[in-house]
């Protein structure tokens, strides 16, 4: 099967099933989860995220890939949890930035698409850390790219896309000493990798099993279970910013004049795990802080607060010990 060009509707199947496959597969990528912090929520998170982003698409149909794009963008943007769902939304605004005035796409345009998406990715996160989904994601987007020199079926190029994101997921923990320590792979990157296998499925017409999709092998589930226990190998005290803190802002005029960069410097002095991500109405963040309303009085010096939602990270690791 060959597929030269993609349009909206075609990309709009490869969202949806990207989002359920995640999805059915969320609870195994929480499991994984012990970075930034042992919170096991990470796959929870992704699913979240993905999930706004596909009922936008699902909502907006179009056959125009650009106007699918900027949909699964908005609902990404409005949905986005956590720090790998703040990630993922950024991957596809970028790529979604990149095809936004294309009726459809070729190879080519599609694995340029996949790299402006990292390209985003990492200047929205204040310290990118490699070993995780951002690496996961550059690794996939550099294979794409060097395939689309002669590789025209968007098919096979998802194919090769997809294989190296499983091969650069297994080396997270060559780059990550807590992966390795215990013995996992990154969970943002599962989760990533997940939402691929759901766009290739569509592009090659096949069904995914939604029964036992994560665990298929005895040797799998035995792995399921040990991953389950992940967070047990972290000491609640060693997690030295205890809340995450997420919010909105939606700018108001009389207000401080937003700039991104500012915004974001003055933030990081609040905690890590930092993620801003904005448009001319709003900026979305993501910090892990010690003292979120520091956070929140800050960010009230540029507009409403809206979306709020304050987590205390010790006493979730500690009731999943």
């Amino acid at each position: 099967m060959s597929i030269t060009t993609l349009d909206g509707k075609q990309f709009a199947e490869m969202i949806l099933q990207g989002a359920n496959h995640l999805s059915n597969n969320s609870k195994l990528v929480d499991a994984l989860n012990v970075f930034p912090v042992p919170d096991g929520d990470t796959g929870t998170n992704m699913n979240l995220s993905m999930t706004s982003g596909a009922k936008e698409v699902r909502n907006n149909p179009s056959a125009h890939i650009g106007k699918t794009g900027n949909a699964l963008s908005k609902g990404l943007l409005m949905g986005a949890r956590g720090n790998s769902g703040v990630i993922l939304s950024q991957l596809f605004r970028g790529f979604s930035k990149f095809i936004e005035s294309k009726a459809s796409i070729n190879a080519s345009e599609f694995a340029a698409a996949l790299q402006a998406g990292v390209d985003t990715a990492y200047k929205a996160v204040m310290k990118p850390v490699e070993g995780t989904i951002l690496t996961v994601a550059k690794d996939a987007a550099k294979a794409a790219v060097a395939a689309a020199q002669n590789e025209t079926s968007i098919v096979k190029l998802m194919e090769i896309t997809l294989k190296e994101a499983e091969a650069s997921l297994k080396r997270t923990p060559d780059l990550l000493p807590v992966l390795k320590e215990v013995g996992v792979v990154d969970s943002g990157g599962q989760g990533l990798v997940f939402v691929y296998e759901g766009f290739l499925a569509v592009l090659k017409g096949e069904k995914l099993d939604t029964t036992n999709v994560a665990t298929p092998t005895m040797d799998e589930l035995v792995n399921a279970e040990h991953h389950k226990s992940v967070q047990s190998h972290i000491n609640t005290e060693d997690i030295e910013f205890g809340y995450c803190t997420e919010f909105m802002v939606r700018f108001e005029t009389g207000k401080t004049p937003f700039n991104e960069e500012t915004f974001r410097q003055d933030l990081s002095h609040f905690g890590d795990s930092l993620l801003v991500i904005a448009d001319d109405e709003l900026a979305k963040v993501h910090i892990h802080a010690e003292h979120p309303g520091e956070v929140l009085s800050y960010g009230q010096k540029y507009g409403n607060l809206i979306n709020m939602k304050i987590e205390n990270m010790r006493q979730q690791h500690t009731d999943i010990v």
